[in-house]
């Protein structure tokens, strides 16, 4: 049985030996060994896959420029791993470790890019059901570092896989996943972010206060006021920073933030005035409220915290001031500062990952792509 692994695009074979080793030396050889049953593969420093395949002989696939590196000090097996993806078998041909990513997107023609470490199938959310195009796609000879084992079971349809690290054991793995992906979008969005919780934020403030009579509108007033006595609010600055994230606070994009918002109350009304400054220093009003819930753009409910401070009046005596309506209102200030977390939306790295792959095929060219005008 002839033995056969890609190290580093050089493609190693022996019918002989059941092991091979790669190492650095003085001069540039291949060696079968049937007592130790190993094959040695040396080179000198700075060697290429492209270097050693006209030295000696070996055949290459894909980037010839890539240069040796030894295996280390014990020889490795030529040994056979696969993956199975729904039922579908592959055989992973390089020597280290090696990366599979399978997306459907609807944003790019179907491709696939290949070097030593990864093989990304990109496929169009048109092709992924075509028994032709999954046909060529694996049984056209153009895979590099993988083969098929088998035939594609009857009916078969490709599914996300987004990253699959195949080292040196057999995996059997499924998926149902049809999303399709919008690739060339950087995923650097939130999962929550400082205006979702500015906005339930704001609902809530409204509901306390309309229960009490009073109207919440922006600090601008983009709408007709419909009651006399009214808070207005303003978000004055942005958030800041309150705490020193833990390492595994940064890792899953998770950052706490403060931010502080203004409101004066207006209105005509002495009694409402007394009576809400009373009630808002005896935390009956809007002092008690102090966290909500705010839905992430996945369905969880993350707490924020609000801290309330003193009142600030602008009213004395009998002198009234006047409002921005050219009103006459008794007028007094307020401020609090919500306390919340932003999280980064991290489920979609992968995405970017591959972007950033095959933009940088695009512009070397190194590795082997198969686009959709060869399918």
């Amino acid at each position: 049985m002839n033995n056969e692994v890609i190290y580093r695009d050089l493609i190693l074979k022996s019918q002989k030996c059941r092991y091979f080793q790669v190492k650095e030396g003085n001069i540039n050889s291949i060696v079968e060994d049937t007592q130790s049953s190993c094959l040695t593969l040396t080179y000198v420093p700075g060697s290429t896959a492209k270097s050693l395949s006209i030295a000696l002989g070996i055949q290459t696939v894909g980037n010839d420029g890539i240069l040796m590196q030894p295996t280390g000090p014990k020889s490795k097996k030529f040994e056979s791993v696969i993956v199975s993806l729904n039922g579908f078998k592959l055989q992973k041909l390089t020597a280290n470790q090696h990366v599979i990513s399978v997306v459907i997107v609807s944003d790019s023609e179907s491709r696939v890019v290949q070097n030593y470490n990864r093989t990304i199938f990109v496929v169009n959310k048109n092709d992924y059901k075509n028994p032709e195009f999954l046909n060529f796609l694996f049984y056209s000879g153009n895979l590099l570092f993988l083969k098929p084992i088998g035939k594609l079971p009857n009916g078969y349809q490709l599914r996300n896989f987004p990253k699959l690290i195949i080292g040196d054991s057999n995996l059997d793995l499924t998926s149902d996943s049809e999303t399709i992906f919008t690739l060339r979008k950087r995923f650097n969005d939130y999962v929550i972010r400082e205006i979702d919780y500015q906005d339930q934020f704001i609902l809530e403030i409204r509901r306390i206060l309309d229960d009490y009579g009073i109207e919440l509108v922006r600090f601008n007033k983009e709408v007709s006021l419909a009651k006399t006595s009214y808070v207005t609010y303003q978000f004055n600055q942005t958030p800041t920073q309150y705490s020193h994230p833990k390492r595994g606070d940064i890792d899953r994009g998770i950052i706490s933030h403060k931010q502080p918002i203004d409101f004066v109350l207006h209105t005509p009304d002495m009694v409402l005035y007394h009576d809400f400054k009373n009630k808002y220093s005896n935390v009956n009003l809007l002092t008690n409220f102090v966290e909500f819930k705010t839905t992430d753009r996945y369905g969880d409910r993350w707490t924020a915290g609000v801290r309330w401070y003193g009142i600030t009046e602008d009213y004395s005596g009998n002198v009234y001031q006047q409002d921005d309506n050219s009103n006459f209102a008794h007028q007094c200030q307020f401020r609090c500062e919500l306390y919340f977390y932003e999280v980064l939306d991290t489920r979609y790295e992968f995405l970017k990952e591959i972007s950033l792959e095959l933009d940088q095929e695009d512009l070397t060219s190194n590795g082997k792509v198969i686009t959709n005008d060869k399918i």
